[in-house]
């Protein structure tokens, strides 16, 4: 490592690996050109060009990711093909939600669009469950209707204000057992839709949704009061604003 240049650890991001600055580019760099999800054709000429580096400090780059397991080199009929590792994506992750956080650490509460999209119908059975009812009272002041409202977020800057959402304290309701089955927790966030109705996003430790779709609850059937006070159909598509607060 260069004289006066700062080596990092990246237990600040969950691991314990030595890294610089400039490695961490790098990381990303290949990240940018696709290498998270399959291995790309790359010579360190290339690399360098692309950093504005030289070509042997580029291979110097590459050889010490490739030592820290945040890379993976093969060779090719071209040269080498370089894929980032489990632990380099794991690494792009927790900056991601880091940069996240310091961006809006300051902000109590994050407005986020999402565009309506039918369920399977289970949120129903889950919502009713007695055990779940009673500490939804309990926790958030009100008993839900049973159903979820589905919500997928599409633009990549409300993407990243779910994510600070979940690195915020949510409101958690316990998971029990019953009749042999396991229901697992469920966190929990105070919202408000677009037209004034309180509620709340719920994130369950078990689902089969992604990451970009959002369970909104509330007291009445919100699909129905939504469409109501827009006195017009809500059909999936329509774009809801829902504001959710942080504690």
């Amino acid at each position: 490592m260069p004289k006066g240049e700062r080596s990092h650890k990246t237990f600040l991001f969950g691991s314990d690996v030595d890294f610089d600055s400039k490695q961490l580019a790098v990381v990303l760099k290949l990240g940018v050109y696709g290498a998270i999800n399959n291995p790309i054709d790359i010579t360190s000429g290339e690399l360098g060009k692309y950093l504005g580096v030289s070509q042997q400090t580029a291979a110097r780059y590459l050889v010490e990711l490739e030592k820290n397991h945040l890379i993976e080199r093969t060779r090719t009929s071209r040269g080498q093909a370089v894929q980032i590792t489990k632990i380099g994506k794991e690494l792009l992750e927790n900056l991601s939600i880091m940069i996240t956080k310091a961006l809006y650490s300051q902000t109590r509460s994050a407005v986020i669009y999402g565009e309506i999209e039918s369920g399977l119908g289970e949120g129903a059975w889950y919502i009713s469950q007695e055990e779940y009812s009673k500490q939804f009272n309990d926790v958030l002041g009100f008993i839900p209707f049973p159903g979820t409202l589905n919500l997928r977020v599409l633009n990549l800057d409300d993407l990243k204000k779910i994510a600070q959402v979940r690195q915020s304290e949510p409101y958690i309701i316990h998971g029990f057992t019953k009749k042999g089955r396991h229901f697992g927790d469920v966190m929990c966030y105070k919202a408000r839709f677009s037209d004034g109705t309180m509620g709340a996003i719920i994130i369950p430790s078990r689902t089969h949704h992604n990451k970009d779709i959002l369970e909104a609850i509330a007291p009445v059937n919100l699909r129905e009061r939504l469409a109501e006070n827009a006195s017009m159909p809500l059909k999936d598509g329509s774009k809801i604003k829902v504001e959710i607060f942080l504690q």
